[in-house]
């Protein structure tokens, strides 16, 4: 415990920026990061997820694209 709080009073002496990064790689080395199994899986669930949403917009734009073609923009002669 006395070498936490001789460490404290040592960061908290030292430069802003320089406490910043220190305090930043500490956070880092308890971040529990993923395997390579799980990072593959995940790119490919918000690949296929965004996908879906892309394919599903497109398909609203083109329906009411159409619609408002049809009904808004015909040719009226006569």
């Amino acid at each position: 415990m006395a070498i936490q709080a001789r460490r404290r009073a040592q960061a908290d002496q030292a430069p802003a920026p320089v406490r910043f990064l220190r305090e930043t790689f500490d956070e880092l080395r308890k971040v529990v990061w993923p395997t390579p199994q799980e990072l593959y899986r995940y790119t490919l669930v918000v690949v296929v997820t965004v996908s879906v949403i892309a394919l599903f917009i497109s398909a609203v734009d083109l329906a009411l694209s159409q619609l408002s073609s049809h009904f808004i923009y015909t040719n009226k002669t006569g």
